[in-house]
């Protein structure tokens, strides 16, 4: 197999969604691949570039699409590429301390909210990315407790608790941003 950086980058994101981040090893990896896992290596230097990669990927449509004029909707927007991957959030915040990358996702909030709250713009980006990485990681880290407690994920009464943990994470993180939006703009 030939490999390149987008093959292992899917089969990584495969591992996560199937098992988590702690067990997206690159040994893990390199057997799901068929290769020795110095193969890998070749292509990203350790895990850490790797995830670096994976986040990139994930928020690729996030910093190259046009710039969304609501708070709230970008806010809502990250939000939604954390939780369509499991653990995502806790990926994106080991991602996020690569300084280049934080910066480019704070610089699309501050763009959010660079006309109504000029002043506290930066400030009010960097708070709202901190509390989109932690209630997202708080609201995944539950969803998985939940899943664990059934037999089968698929059950239709823990469809049913995980939806209404959807719901109430939902109104709550809106709620959040709300503030935030209103905070920075008072």
């Amino acid at each position: 197999m030939q490999l390149s950086k987008d093959i292992i980058i899917d089969a990584s994101i495969d591992i996560l969604d199937s098992f988590g981040l702690a067990d997206m090893t690159m040994r893990r990896l390199a057997t799901q691949l068929g290769v020795a896992p110095g193969a890998l290596y070749w292509h990203f230097k350790n895990k850490q570039a790797l995830i670096d990669a994976i986040a990139r990927a994930f928020l690729d449509p996030f910093l190259s699409g046009p710039v969304e004029a609501d708070f709230a909707t970008a806010c809502l927007d990250l939000r939604a590429i954390m939780l369509r991957h499991r653990d995502g959030a806790e990926l994106l915040s080991a991602a996020l301390t690569e300084v280049s990358l934080r910066e480019a996702v704070e610089g699309r909030l501050v763009g959010c909210l660079a006309e109504s709250a000029p002043a506290t713009a930066g400030i009010a980006a960097a708070t709202a990315l901190h509390f989109l990485l932690g209630a997202t990681v708080l609201e995944q880290t539950q969803q998985q407790k939940l899943i664990a407690s059934f037999p089968t994920a698929d059950d239709p009464e823990c469809t049913a608790e995980l939806d209404s943990l959807s719901s109430l994470f939902d109104d709550q993180f809106r709620a959040g941003v709300n503030l935030i939006e209103k905070g920075a703009a008072a």
